[in-house]
């Protein structure tokens, strides 16, 4: 099944402006996840289960 290709407009004034705004203070700081509890659950889980 085909897709139709939509071009993207481009963004003028405030709306650009604020979407670089956005772009550099996400770049900035990026949010980042800690999964350092969940690699414990399971790294205990496969002990449990002799599995490592």
């Amino acid at each position: 099944m085909e897709t139709a290709i939509r071009a993207i407009p481009p963004l003028y004034g405030k709306t650009a402006k604020s979407f670089e705004n956005e772009a550099e203070r996400t770049g900035q700081s990026p949010s980042t996840q800690d999964y350092r509890h969940e690699v414990k659950v399971v790294a205990n889980f496969l002990r449990t289960n002799n599995t490592l």
